[in-house]
């Protein structure tokens, strides 16, 4: 099932409530308890183990 939210932009002064914001929805979906395949589990945690070698390669590398 596919949610729609349309987004607009509001000025500072508007005061959006804070359920109303595109980052309030994205992190409702985030935090949503769905059941994970095995196979999402394992991508996640080559995720987790690719991001942690480009950090430790990261260190030994100097600035550009």
């Amino acid at each position: 099932m596919t949610i729609t939210h349309h987004v607009r932009v509001h000025r500072s002064d508007e005061n959006l409530a804070r359920e109303g914001q595109l980052a309030w929805h994205i992190a409702e979906v985030a935090a949503d308890p769905v059941a994970v395949e095995p196979e999402v589990v394992d991508m996640i945690i080559n995720r987790v183990i690719d991001n942690a070698a480009v950090a430790a390669a990261s260190l030994t590398r100097r600035p550009v």
